[in-house]
């Protein structure tokens, strides 16, 4: 706190560059300051360390303030007299040296320099709590200033500013009349000058008595926006312009024809393994017009197929692919391909509850809220239940709840494989969560059992994986074993007796945490599907560390889901774009981040990867907006240098108005060692890469579809082929990172598991 001849000296003579000599001077036992109780640790720089004063003899007028009214902190301490303390705020160092004081602020108002004295008693003013904030500012506006104030007056109103600047209530107050955190520190500082330079006797006086404190904040807020509003006009404006083109609140208005109609909604909730999707997808089929809305293209390859095959009419659309059937009027598509200008009888969106992914959310949020249909059928576990209902209610849609059980039991195996993969069986799934952990399982398996190993992991295209489940699930060959990632919880119909579970944690970018159980769930319910020739779903781990994880996650209810995601469309991100010219796109998606107003049900979808893009595509020039938005989606690995390569030269030659070419040597034989698979799998995702941007661009900018089409099949085909022969050592996909260090034969890392319950 501000007041007496030490804090005047701390101000007078401390900066930056001279705090450290001041705090020796301090601590010198010749200073006549013996008095004062310096920290064991010397007198700490922390803008929030305080000195405390154990004797007043040295500030015999400092005590007319009232001691209570200003100690921000208390410090308990036998050997201290609580009365009598005093404590000294040094904050107000840092504050000087960051321009917030004007050393001769006490000159300026009639203030002898060599007066430290207080002006007197601050009572008796408390009716001024009861003026209009309105008038206040009219009297400041209008009346002179009356009345002198001492300098130690001068000295506590600069503090009481001081915390109202730093005061995160008062700046989140004051966006509500649109004055942004960029512009709040020049407001407090112009109000600042303009209060002292116009307070009135009693209004000071009643500031004064309040001291540095929430209830002075409140006082000056309602002045202060009186004060914003006259002085800051255009700036005000123009944030508030800036602030409502980034409006994302109430996201059901965006789609009025979907509002217009009366929409039945049938929640079909359960487990994997319960029948939910069949049962929506009977619907979708007896419709004369309907959508499937997918999470993978792998599960919209699966739904297009079987659709056909039973004798429905059924196209095909993705990011990467366009298959049209003559007379059909059933589509399967991914999820962010949905149209929301067609008109359907019925929708099919499966796996709802991916609508409170932290980067994909969105997608799912605009099918549920756009989506023109009579019918729509979501399919997912109870998580987002509660959400949905809300969601319905705020939509006016007709809310119908399907609940299911498993058709199977999910049993868990009290007995683990006891840390040794030589106790894999035939129609196991051993599931790891990384690619390296994957081939080492593999080769494990394949080394000290007769089993041979089929592979299925995310970074493989969907042709492959199919490949790959076909080639498990077929009973007539040596491939018994499945080892795959996460990947393996949705998008295939496996015959798998018993999930084993290699690990239960995994790498999220940042650190190792463990697997969520809603994940746990969803890829135990792998086991024994209906249709599998198991009469029960078997789930364990390696290690028994792990078996109590395990069982836990599966005993735990769904939490339920309290947010879903949100991202704007390229029409928002242009309207945005017009109040800040001037700026990168990369810049323009950190301050929409920065300044979108989001209802409470609603979160802003992660965004990391398309800024990444976005950064690197600012070499390019002559791209629009809307070519930035688009290739800043398109499908692409950003740790991969050799991918985001490809990208950018595809964005370069795009911006030449030259046509795209993929221009990419193409092996004849699999891959003899993990180097070369991984070349195969950078090559497909070039392919995929391609295909995608030639269906969101002019075909004409992308004329060689049909040879990336061909190049990423024969890819997709080598990639199985590679798998079926892989004995290699997996490498490391980042440029110039060292090999871990192995031992001779194998060994299983240790489970974190217990690691985080510590």
């Amino acid at each position: 706190m501000a007041g007496g001849r030490l804090t005047h000296f701390i101000r007078r003579y401390s900066s930056k560059q001279t705090i450290s000599q001041v705090r020796v001077l301090l601590l010198n036992p010749i200073c006549h300051l013996h008095n004062y109780c310096i920290p064991s640790n010397g007198f700490p720089s922390s803008s929030n360390s305080f000195l405390r004063v154990s004797s007043l003899s040295l500030l015999p007028k400092f005590n007319v303030y009232g001691v209570k009214a200003f100690s921000t902190f208390v410090e308990t301490d036998v050997n201290e007299r609580k009365d009598d303390n005093v404590i000294v705020d040094t904050s107000d160092i840092a504050a000087n040296n960051d321009g917030l004081v004007d050393n001769d602020i006490t000159n300026e108002h009639d203030v002898n320099n060599g007066e430290l004295s207080s002006s007197g008693n601050y009572e008796g003013f408390e009716h001024v709590a009861s003026i209009d904030p309105v008038e206040i500012y009219r009297q400041l506006c209008e009346l002179p200033r009356d009345g002198k104030l001492g300098r130690e007056d001068w000295e506590l109103l600069h503090d009481i500013f001081g915390r109202f600047l730093r005061s995160a209530w008062a700046t989140n107050q004051a966006l509500a009349i649109y004055i942004g955190a960029s512009i709040f520190p020049t407001a407090v500082h112009k109000f600042r000058a303009f209060f002292i330079k116009h307070c009135r006797n009693d209004i000071a006086k009643y500031l004064l008595s309040l001291g540095p404190s929430d209830e002075a904040e409140r006082f000056l807020f309602p002045v202060f926006v009186e004060f914003c509003l006259e002085e800051f006009p255009d700036k005000i404006k123009n944030f508030r312009s800036m602030v409502e083109s980034a409006d994302l609140t109430k996201p059901h208005t965006w789609y009025p024809f979907a509002r217009a109609m009366k929409r039945k909604v049938v929640y079909h909730c359960g487990p994997t393994n319960s029948g939910k999707t069949y049962n929506a997808l009977q619907r979708f089929m007896e419709a004369k017009k309907g959508i499937y809305c997918s999470p993978l293209r792998l599960l919209a390859m699966e739904v297009f197929d079987k659709v056909n095959d039973l004798g429905v009419y059924c196209s095909m659309l993705t990011g990467q692919e366009k298959k049209v059937v003559p007379f059909s009027n059933h589509v399967a598509c991914t999820v962010e391909m949905v149209s929301t200008d067609e008109m359907y009888d019925v929708a099919v969106i499966d796996e709802i509850q991916m609508m409170a992914d932290s980067c994909r959310g969105f997608a799912w949020t605009r099918a549920l809220l756009g989506l023109k249909a009579d019918e729509i059928h979501l399919c997912g576990d109870p998580s987002v239940l509660k959400i949905v209902r809300k969601i319905c209610s705020d939509t006016g849609d007709e809310l119908v709840e399907q609940h299911y059980g498993r058709f199977k039991p999910l049993v868990v195996e009290a007995k683990t494989l006891q840390a040794d993969l030589r106790n894999v069986k035939s129609g196991d799934c051993v599931v790891a969560f990384s690619r390296r952990e994957i081939f080492e399982v593999k080769l494990a398996i394949e080394k000290q059992t007769k089993h041979r190993c089929c592979v299925i992991y995310g970074a493989l295209p969907p042709e492959t994986r199919r490949q790959q489940a076909t080639l498990f699930n077929d009973q007539d060959n040596e491939f018994d074993v499945l080892v795959a990632s996460d990947a393996v919880g949705m998008g295939l119909n496996l015959n798998i007796r018993r999930v084993v579970f290699y690990t239960l944690s995994k790498y999220n970018g940042d650190k190792v945490v463990p697997v969520p159980a809603s994940q746990v769930k969803q890829i135990a319910g792998r086991a024994g599907r209906r249709g599998s020739i198991y009469p029960d779903g078997l789930c364990t781990t390696l290690n028994m560390e792990d078996l109590d994880y395990l069982i836990e996650c599966l005993k735990q209810p769904f939490e339920d889901v309290e947010k879903v995601g949100l991202f704007p469309c390229y029409e928002q991100v242009e309207f945005f774009a017009g109040k800040l010219p001037d700026t990168t796109f990369a810049q323009l998606l950190e301050k929409f981040a920065e300044n979108c107003r989001l209802d409470g049900s609603y979160f802003l979808c992660q965004h990391a990867g398309i800024k990444k893009v976005a950064n690197m595509l600012e070499k390019v020039p002559g791209l629009s907006l809307e070519d930035r938005y688009n290739f800043c989606f398109a499908p692409v690995n950003i740790r991969d240098p050799k991918a985001m390569y490809h990208l950018l030269k595809f964005a370069s030659s795009f911006s030449q108005q030259l046509p795209v070419n993929i221009a990419m040597g193409i092996p004849k034989n699999s891959a003899k060692n993990d180097s070369e698979l991984l070349d195969l799998e950078t090559k497909h995702q070039v392919c995929s890469m391609y295909m995608w941007l030639s269906n969101h661009f002019n075909e004409d900018k992308f004329p060689y579809k049909l040879r990336a089409e061909s190049m990423a099949s024969n890819i997709a085909e080598l990639l199985g082929e590679s798998l079926s022969k892989a004995t290699w050592k997996p490498e490391s996909r980042g440029p110039n990172r060292k090999k871990p260090e192995q031992k001779d034969g194998y060994e299983r890392p240790r489970s974190l598991i217990q690691i985080f319950d510590k």
